[in-house]
Formats: structure tokens, sequence, C-alpha cells
């Protein structure tokens, strides 16, 4: 402030003055003293990086991306921003493929930089790509032997792998030395401690760390995932509930419920059948893709393994690509309408565009499957669109009891990427919203559609498979009876079940914590 008394238009100094004011918590002023500093620079670089940073904090993430772009833009050996926006990618958007890019842009500028080579690694782990992202670690040891954080993601990498025994000696290794256990490394260590007979001792040392002070907000917050799950499987059934509740608590999130029910309606609005029928057809004739749908936790990621271990189908997990087609349809159209309200002013050659695209990228999972699964569960809420540009796909409609579904989404540190999930009156509005728009795209493209119900699943698994795979136009095939055997590697929080038999204990899990659940029976009233 005394130095802006003597030269008050001195754009580092007011980036100083910004960058004070948002540590402080004070957005607004900080905002306006960036955009200031823009007035007297527009290609302040640095000034549009600390706008992305105000925005981030704000929850606009549209925002944030827009400044730190603009901010590489002017400035592309700003190796902070390209840190920024892979961690929004990967944080609040949840696209590892871009997230993955910009860390690798990262490191480029900065090779030395361990967040940039440890973001890859995570964003390779989520993309299921674990031989990749375990070389990754292998190059980033060589430089630092000694780095705990690295150590916890190779054993983590290796447990997602299904070999537990590297797993569990890199752990002892760590509990063998003198220094504090890394976080991420006892949370592998609640994983696996079951069969190594281990579990008071993992349980007395992440409670220990829990209440320590050192351990960042992030780490915490998944060492309570953690825990919820280690006491659920030892049928502590209080503790566990306690942890999940910690774990969603610990960071204030924001969610607009009446934005998604706007959103819905809109939906609902301009994917009727008049308007449909007006609409060109794809020239582009296909049956390839496979979306599986519904709501996370609901049974997707088994549906697509037993589906994947048919030797017609090909898997490839979860892709966003169909979410990128609607977040920049309006821009590709050149429409001053936001999407969906945008699709009446689509033509047969923008539809086949972008019907061709998604289809390339599909076929680079497997060239020679006859169909090829997308098992993206939110896209149920683009199925008008799908049904535009892919006609004869097959759409596999997962359901499960609503409060075993959503108990399971509470209990995944879903965190920015699904903020209903944080709160249990936010997931009951959110599952009965996602019913009404079911129920209308079921009315609307009724055929198109086949529900797989998991509780059939588990007391008929072979039946359900049979009647979904006649409705795919596939032959019965052994393989998918024991989908569990497939050398496949799932990306989702169901790594883990995919590699076992169907099993009872999923269902109406609900009833163990329904002291604690009030608040979701009463919302899904």
């Amino acid at each position: 402030d005394k130095a802006l008394k003597i030269n008050p238009d001195d754009p580092g100094l007011l980036n100083n003055l910004g960058n004070s004011l948002y540590l402080n918590n004070e957005y607004d002023k900080a905002a306006e003293i960036f955009k200031k500093v823009i007035q007297i620079q527009p290609n302040y670089a640095d000034a549009y990086n600390n706008l992305g940073n105000i925005y981030k904090a704000l929850n606009e993430n549209e925002q944030a991306i827009k400044y730190y772009e603009t901010a590489v833009r002017l400035n592309p050996l700003l190796s902070k921003t390209m840190l920024n926006l892979a961690h929004m990618f990967a944080d609040r958007i949840g696209h590892p493929e871009i997230a993955e890019s910009y860390f690798h842009k990262a490191v480029a500028l900065e090779p030395d930089s361990i967040e940039a080579k440890g973001g890859i690694t995570n964003m390779l782990r989520f993309q299921g790509k674990l031989p990749e992202a375990l070389e990754m670690i292998k190059q980033v040891k060589q430089d630092y032997p000694d780095e705990a954080g690295t150590l916890a993601a190779e054993a983590d990498i290796y447990e997602r792998m299904g070999d537990y025994e590297r797993a569990n000696e890199i752990i002892q290794q760590a509990l063998n030395s003198n220094g504090e256990i890394h976080p991420m490394m006892l949370g592998v260590y609640m994983r696996i401690c079951k069969k190594y007979d281990a579990c008071d001792d993992a349980i007395i040392r992440s409670e220990d760390l829990c209440s320590s002070t050192s351990v960042t907000t992030a780490y915490k917050q998944n060492l309570h995932f953690d825990m919820g799950k280690l006491y659920d499987k030892l049928e502590r059934y209080d503790d566990a509930f306690r942890h999940y509740k910690a774990g969603n608590e610990i960071v204030e999130i924001p969610y607009d419920t009446e934005a998604l029910k706007t959103r819905f309606d809109d939906h609902i609005a301009v994917y009727t059948p008049e308007i449909v029928k007006q609409l060109p057809e794809p020239t582009i004739d296909t049956s390839l893709p496979i979306f599986i749908v519904g709501m996370p936790r609901s049974g997707t990621s088994l549906t697509e393994q037993i589906l994947s271990s048919h030797p017609e189908v090909g898997g490839a997990g979860e892709l966003n690509d169909i979410n990128d087609i609607v977040a920049s349809l309006a821009m590709n159209l050149k429409s001053h309408k936001p999407y969906p309200y945008c699709v009446d002013e689509l033509d047969v050659a923008m539809i086949d565009k972008l019907a061709g695209e998604y289809l390339e990228k599909l076929k680079s999972y497997n060239q020679e499957a006859l169909y090829i699964t997308d098992k993206m569960p939110h896209n149920f809420i683009n199925l008008g669109l799908i049904s535009l540009l892919f006609p004869k796909a097959k759409i596999i409609h997962c359901t499960r009891d609503p409060r075993d579904t959503c108990l399971s989404i509470y209990f995944q540190s879903f965190g920015w990427l699904h903020p209903y999930g944080t709160k249990l009156e936010w997931l009951g509005f959110y599952y009965k919203q996602y019913l009404r728009l079911m129920d209308y795209w079921q009315n609307e493209f009724g055929a198109n559609i086949h529900t797989v119900n998991y509780a059939d699943m588990i007391s008929d698994q072979e039946g359900t498979t049979r009647n979904m795979l006649e409705f795919c136009g596939l032959p019965w095939d052994d393989a998918c009876i024991d989908f569990h055997k497939s050398k496949r590697v799932v990306a989702t929080a169901s790594y883990d079940q995919v590699r076992q038999k169907i099993y009872q204990r999923s269902s109406e899990r609900w009833r163990n914590y329904e002291e604690h659940i009030a608040p979701l029976i009463d919302a899904l009233k």
C-alpha cells in the first residue's frame, strides 16, 4: 500500500497486492486488483494466472481455466500455470488425458519437477495405464530415491495391479524405517492389511496420522476414506461412518441443486420427439459403441467387465469424449445459444464429423472388436445427443438400490468431481433428478436402452448376462461368466471388485448404516 502511494500504476506492485489479498481470502478485492493490472498491461501473464487462482477458489472452473489458458498463451514458459491447468483438469473436471498433457508441458519446462512427474504418474494410474505409471515412478526414483511419496505411489500401483506381495514389501520397508509413514502408503497398507493379519497395526498408525497437524488436508481426506473402507471390512460400522463423514466434510464443497434441476429440465425441453425428428441423421452407419450409463457405483464397472470379457467386445473404460463434444458444441457451431439449445443448428456434416472423431477414438482402444464399450456413467445426461450421433448404438442402463448406490458414492473420495456426493441430502436430491431424466429417455428412446439391475445380476448372473448379450446382438460366451479372470485393467474405484466373482455383501449394505443416514432416506422419499 505504501509503495503504491508512490507509484499507483506499477503493475508489479499491484500484482503483489492482489496476491496478498488472495492469500488473505479477500477474493473480490484481489480480482479487482488483477483486472486493473491487465488494464494497465494487457500482456501481463502472471496477472491472468492469478485471476485463474481467484476463480478456482470461487469454484468457477470455466473462468479459472480461461484465465490460465490466456496466461500460457501470453507466456508459454509459465510452468506454474501449466501445473495449475493440469490440476484443474485432474481434480475439478475429471479429464486425466488433458491433465496429463499439461503435466508433460510442465516437465518440459522444469525437468526436475517432482510435482509434474508425480502428476503424470497419477493421471496414467487414473487411466488404467499402470505399466506406464510404474515406468514413470522408476524414472522419478532415479532422481529422488528416498522420496516417500514416490515409494508410496509405487506400492499403490502394485496393489492396483494385484501384486500384493510386492506392494507389501515396499510397505514393510517403509514401516521399518525411522521416518514418518507417507499417508498414501498407509492407505495402501489399509487396503491389503487383512491379507497379512496386520489391520490393528494399520489402524493405530492411521488414527495417529489422522490427528497429526503435519498432514495436509488432501492427504488427511484420503486417509479418512481409506480408514472408512477398512472399518467397513472389519464390520465396525460406526467407526467407518465417522471417517466417511469426516472425509466428506474436511473440505467445504459448494453445490447448486437448482442448477442441476434446470440443466435436466433443459434436456427434456430440447430433446422432444418433434424436435428430434426434424434434425438430420448421420450418414455414418455404425453400431460399434455400447454406452454403459447410470449413477456411479451402480454396477457400471461390473457390467463393462462382463461385456468386455466377450471375444467380440472391447472395453474402453470411462471416456470423456461425449462430454467434450457437449462442452464445445456451441463454439463449433458458432452458435449464440448454449447447449443443448444449439442442437437445432446441427447439420449432417457436423454430425458426421463429431461421430467420426468419436469412433476413431473408440477404435484406438481395439481395432478388431465388433463392439466397444464406453462406461462413463454420467453419459445418462447425454443420451439425447448420443441418440443423434449414433442412432443404432446400444445403451445399457445400470441400476441398483438407491440407498446402496448413494451410500457407495458417499463412501468414495470423489470430492470436487462429484460434489453432490459430499452431503447425504444432496445425494438423495441428485438421485431423484437422475431418475426423472432417465424415465424421460426411457420413454423417448426405450428401444435402444436395456436395464441391468445389480440385484438381478447377483441372484441370476447367467440369466441377466444372457439377456444383456441378446440385447447387444451377441452370442453366448462362457468367458462372460468368468469375467474375474480377465487380465484387463480397470481404472475406476471398482478395480478390486471386478477381480472377484460376484458376491452378495454389497447388497443392502445400507442397513449397516441405517441409523446414520436419515438425511439420505428423507431426501429419497
